[in-house]
């Protein structure tokens, strides 16, 4: 391989994927690569095929480890070989703390900290067998990042007040939301029903789909209305979930897909009653936040939106004005404000308007590339002046 590449991009992520970390790294590896030329990006192999655009060199770590720790442990040892061979680079941007560490080692290289998840909250949330002992290592593995690195992005205010909190320099840190691309209109699927709402995205404990379910309990009265949950994994991670809505008796209302392409995601949305983020009131959503692209993207398309009230959501959406916002972890506090959106159909039509206008002026991904671009040139100017 050649050894004239200018930047790298670290991701212990796949891609191309559907995850909304490849939006992430498609975006911010392509505005490296517009400002620094030639660029490196370092990832896990993709779940979907796509072609990556030059000048874009794209090289993905072969997992044989299954073991979460030894899989980041060999993806970090795989960078740190790989930049080996590289004597021109003079950016390093990485995601995480494995493939932040041998970026900080190369001194000579400027360093930006992309933090959207600390794995010291991510893994107990994912793995409940994990120790302390392995939180406290994580956690100091992840303080020797934050202190070393040149600067820090990060996508909400709520993060960035977890940062500081752990003694990380305000000025450092610079916040970038998420954003969305609108797309055209398009016409509803055939197999969509007269009435639904829709939750999309992942399936873990957080995201609140039990809560979600369960408030579809309420909503008996109403046997037209149809829930269509649109999973980004694969059909056997849904299974915990089908057996609540056997034990619920839900089995006519809920519309399982999988796996579906941005396209039809979005024509699945744009004629939804509601889009639904029922973020739970944990650890993972209220002390390191987040930036949920659903609510972007549910804005993009002209959907109402109901939220649970949490502080990352408060920092896009405005109650009442653009948007639902319930209590977390309240299903018949859900249910009313479904049923709310359902009844009046003026409301959702407001709601949906007035946030879609915000994001067409605050949040479209041409916008929040710009922003990007705009805070590397600065920062290449004040280091290299």
């Amino acid at each position: 391989m050649k050894s004239n590449y200018r930047s790298v991009y670290t991701a212990f992520d796949p891609y191309p994927s559907r995850k909304g970390s490849a939006i992430h790294i498609e975006k911010a590896s392509q505005v490296l690569s517009h400002r620094f030329g030639k660029t490196l990006l370092l990832t896990l192999p993709r779940q979907v095929h796509s072609r990556v655009r030059r000048p874009i060199k794209h090289m993905q770590f072969q997992v044989k480890e299954s073991n979460y720790l030894q899989r980041a442990q060999a993806y970090s040892h795989w960078v740190d070989e790989v930049l080996n061979g590289q004597h021109h680079l003079q950016v390093g941007h990485f995601r995480d703390i494995w493939g932040g560490q041998p970026i900080l080692k190369r001194s000579s290289l400027l360093s930006v900290f992309e933090v959207n998840g600390l794995p010291s909250i991510e893994l107990t949330n994912r793995f409940n067998y994990i120790t302390q002992d392995t939180i406290q290592k994580i956690t100091q593995l992840e303080d020797y990042c934050l202190q070393q690195c040149d600067v820090i992005l990060c996508p909400s205010e709520t993060i960035k007040t977890h940062l500081i909190s752990r003694n990380v320099i305000k000025d450092k840190i610079h916040v970038l939301p998420n954003g969305a691309t609108v797309p055209i209109a398009m016409n509803k699927p055939s197999w969509a029903p007269e009435e639904y709402i829709v939750y999309f995205g992942a399936l873990q404990p957080w995201q609140g789909v039990d809560v979600l379910l369960k408030a579809m309990q309420y909503l008996a009265d109403k046997p037209n209305l149809k829930l269509i949950i649109c999973s980004s994994h694969k059909e056997k991670f849904s299974r915990p979930y089908k057996k609540l809505i056997l034990r619920l008796d839900l089995e006519q209302q809920v519309i399982w897909k999988h796996k579906l392409d941005k396209q039809t995601l979005d024509k699945v949305l744009q004629h939804a009653m509601a889009s639904i983020a029922p973020l739970t009131e944990c650890s993972r959503n209220l002390k390191q936040g987040c930036s949920p692209l659903k609510i972007f993207e549910s804005m993009a398309c002209k959907v109402p939106i109901i939220a649970s009230d949490l502080p990352v959501v408060r920092e896009i959406l405005t109650p009442e004005v653009d948007a639902k916002l319930v209590r977390p972890d309240r299903p018949a506090e859900l249910a009313r404000a479904i049923r709310l959106l359902v009844d009046y159909p003026q409301l959702r039509k407001d709601l949906a308007s007035n946030a879609f206008d915000k994001l067409s002026e605050r949040y479209t991904w041409e916008k929040i590339d710009a922003k990007l671009s705009d805070f590397y040139d600065k920062l290449v100017i004040n280091v290299y002046a």
